[in-house]
């Protein structure tokens, strides 16, 4: 609720839309209790594939688009730019790895993984989004953490395997990248380094950036409100831009609260990110525990990421989803479990002494 207020804090469009979309977070208490009385206890493995399948779907529309539209960098069928369309693909594939974390087979786990990895690179790639190819690596590391035996996680062969799959999959997708999106982003980091060089959009981030941490510093507590972030451009050539688009904001959340809501928008961002994790309870021998540990830590990890050079908390299906999501697995994880449920892997226990 503090969130909410401190969204619609002021009788402005933008301030309504926003404030709007963070209902998500409370719309998810009924999802939640949706989901605790749900009797189907394999629904968490349902929407686990439902998320496999959405992603096909986006790879398929991917090279589509690409190849026979002539459309340079994809963009959703409905409602939704590039930068929207490779962060869904994270999203997606973040969820459904949630398949290595079931009692089900090692290789349809394993097949699983692939899927979600690959397809999820090349729809990144093919999008030409920067922001979300620095979230890549994530999809490769923090699902093992969680689902690997302990003996693996010390060993580095394993390691050493995960490597090289990581880095023939980006291989190969770098190899037909569309985009030169690789390229680009070496390039976009070494021109903000250097302060020249930068092309249009660097640019106009890298004058984001400048604003941003220049109100910042005039309204340093509590900011100059969430509907003020056109004003604030007022006098730089950012003006310019700003003015002409319709819902202008800082391309990073961190950027966005800086300015809206100064420290304690900071702090409120920060809190909102690992709230799963400020509010844990899930005991050690709870029946989904690394289930839900893992997505109380990767999704705080995921969305910093993301929201470093766009908006995520705050945009409608991000925030959606990172609301809904956290609904859903912990409501599908409250249920009785019944024996055919696809419960949790557990870890196989020590050999005793002799």
């Amino acid at each position: 609720m503090p969130f909410f207020l401190f969204a619609a804090s002021a009788s402005n469009i933008d301030s309504m839309v926003y404030a709007f979309n963070t209902l998500a977070f409370g719309l998810a208490v009924l999802v939640y209790a949706i989901f605790c009385n749900d009797t189907d206890t394999r629904r968490l493995q349902q929407f686990s594939w439902i998320a496999v399948v959405g992603l096909v779907i986006g790879g398929i529309w991917t090279l589509f688009q690409y190849h026979t539209l002539d459309v340079q960098r994809t963009t959703a069928f409905i409602g939704g730019g590039s930068n929207l369309v490779a962060r869904v693909a994270i999203l997606l594939a973040a969820f459904s790895m949630i398949l290595l974390l079931l009692d089900i087979s090692k290789w349809v786990k394993a097949l699983g993984y692939i899927f979600a990895v690959v397809i999820a690179t090349v729809i990144v790639f093919y999008s030409g989004s920067r922001g979300a190819l620095l979230a890549l690596p994530l999809l490769f590391v923090l699902p093992l953490l969680f689902a690997l035996p302990q003996k693996w996680l010390t060993a580095l062969p394993a390691w050493g395997g995960i490597l090289i799959f990581g880095l023939a999959t980006t291989g190969l997708v770098y190899w037909l990248d569309p985009n030169g999106l690789a390229m680009s982003t070496l390039n976009r980091l070494q021109s903000v380094a250097v302060g020249e060089g930068m092309d249009r959009s660097t640019s106009l981030r890298y004058q984001m950036w400048q604003v941003a941490f220049q109100s910042f510093l005039e309204h340093p507590m509590i900011g100059t409100g969430w509907h003020s972030f056109i004003d604030v451009t007022k006098g730089h050539p950012l003006y310019d831009y700003a003015s002409t688009v319709r819902y202008f904001s800082f391309h990073s959340d961190i950027a966005n609260f800086a300015v809206a809501g100064g420290i304690v928008g900071l702090i409120l961002y920060l809190l909102l990110l690992v709230a799963p994790l400020l509010f844990w309870n899930t005991p050690r021998d709870h029946p989904y525990f690394r289930v839900r540990m893992y997505w109380a830590v990767s999704m705080p990890i995921i969305y910093f990421v993301l929201g470093l050079t766009d908006m995520v908390i705050g945009f409608d299906y991000p925030t959606m989803f990172y609301a809904f999501s956290f609904a859903i697995i912990w409501g599908a994880t409250e249920q009785h479990l019944l024996p055919s449920a696809p419960t949790e892997e557990k870890a196989p226990s020590p050999a005793p002494h002799t």
